[in-house]
């Protein structure tokens, strides 16, 4: 049995992940329902690379749809899907997913995560939807950074900041909320200013729409005059047909208010459209029901794992440097305590122990510049005579007169009167 591990649902579609996405799709095609079983585990950790979609098999972990599907067709696990393909329109496979890597991919993480007006209103709901508390504070946004760090060469920094123009705090809509006298002299704006009327997506329209280009309208070509609405001419759906609706299914059906993506394809390229609703009916209305299976139940240290561990990647400085040392054991496929871990384990807890006890002797000693001053009780004298040598004399007038008494260890029935002078006007 196949498990297929993968971030759940959103926007109609199995999967909210493009390449999670694809491998539904693939498998689907490729594989009796009885012989997988799709999992949403909504969980990277669960395999060592971190990374999902993760198929687990005999003990073994793959992650990454190119990954899974050489994994199947070395082990004659299913249908092969590219079999029937030419050496030519092999080449063209392996060239038509480095563009889909390279072209694709930043225009969807760019609707998806980069701009603020599609993540807060779409994307980072839907995450929430598929985390639990707490992590629905903690990992969604780091998966936002992770994709504008991809996208950060482009140069579309305008995205990050996207606000509403009518929601700001601007001089004309704190005029009401001034005295009579002082609305008088602030000259009132009738009238915003190009620039002020066009949102953040507006502004780098222009780069927008030619990266859009450059990338939708070759799938278009590619896709133009086949009746079959497949990149190949096979029975099946191919790999690149899988991933390509990967990719164009979120483009389309994501419901984001900022939807620049599904706008070039409902008016430019309605072959693409027309491909992801028959990828739709082909491959996931049918043959039959995805195999959806329910994850196991985590327990409370594996949760409490992975919010640690999500909590150390939100930390300034601390967070990269964790990020790298995963990277590099999932690379290299450490697995349990090596030296270098041990020593980096050893370490943070000296500093840790180190700024501890700095904090807390920190925290014992006077202010700096302030005299230490001691404060010792003396027995068997006056009170009298803690203010001096006048003190002492008065002291000694009064025949020793102690402040306070002691009160008597044992309840006592003995009544004590006590004279007082008071004047009734």
């Amino acid at each position: 049995m196949l498990e297929l591990h993968v971030w759940g649902s959103a926007f109609g579609l199995p999967s909210i992940d493009p390449e999670c996405l694809a491998i539904i799709t693939y498998l689907h095609s490729s594989l009796p329902a009885a012989d997988w079983c799709l999992i949403p585990s909504n969980d990277p950790s669960i395999s060592p690379s971190n990374f999902l979609p993760a198929l687990y098999h005999n003990g073994a972990w793959t992650s990454g749809f190119r990954s899974i599907v050489n994994y199947l067709n070395t082990n004659s696990l299913g249908a092969e899907l590219d079999a029937g393909l030419s050496p030519t329109e092999e080449a063209d496979c392996v060239a038509y997913d480095a563009f889909l890597a390279v072209h694709a991919a930043p225009l969807l993480d760019l609707s998806l995560y980069v701009s603020a007006a599609n993540w807060s209103t779409t994307t980072r709901p839907a995450f929430s939807s598929l985390l639990s508390f707490p992590l629905t504070w903690t990992v969604p946004p780091l998966i936002r950074a992770e994709a504008v760090k991809r996208v950060e060469h482009l140069g579309f920094a305008e995205l990050d900041t996207d606000f509403d123009p009518n929601g700001g705090l601007h001089l004309s809509s704190g005029r009401d909320a001034l005295p009579e006298t002082f609305r008088r002299h602030i000259p009132a704006r009738t009238k915003k200013t190009v620039s002020e009327e066009m949102t953040p997506e507006q502004h780098v329209a222009i780069r927008l729409c030619g990266l859009t280009e450059d990338c939708l309208s070759v799938l278009n070509e590619f896709l133009k005059g086949d009746e079959k609405l497949s990149f190949f001419e096979t029975a099946k759906p191919t790999s690149l047909d899988c991933l390509a609706f990967g990719y164009l299914a979120l483009m389309r059906d994501a419901p984001v208010p900022r939807s620049f993506l599904k706008d070039w394809i409902a008016e430019n390229a309605p072959h693409l459209s027309k491909f992801v609703d028959g990828m739709k009916s082909s491959c996931l209305e049918s043959p039959g029901r995805l195999p959806w299976v329910e994850p196991e139940q985590v327990s409370y240290l594996r949760l409490g794992g992975r919010i640690l561990d999500s909590l150390i990647l939100n930390l300034p400085s601390v967070g990269q440097e964790y990020a790298g040392e995963k990277r590099r054991r999932a690379e290299e496929s450490i697995t349990g305590v090596d030296g270098r871990t041990l020593m980096l384990t050893m370490g943070v807890l000296a500093t840790g122990a180190a700024m501890g006890y700095g904090l807390r002797f920190y925290k014992s000693i006077q202010p700096f510049g302030a005299r230490t001053q001691v404060w010792q009780p003396e027995r068997g004298q006056s009170k009298l005579s803690q203010f001096g040598e006048l003190g002492s004399m008065l002291g000694n007038a009064l025949g020793g007169y102690q402040g306070s008494f002691p009160s008597p260890s044992v309840p006592s029935n003995e009544a004590r009167f006590v004279e007082t002078d008071t004047e009734v006007d």
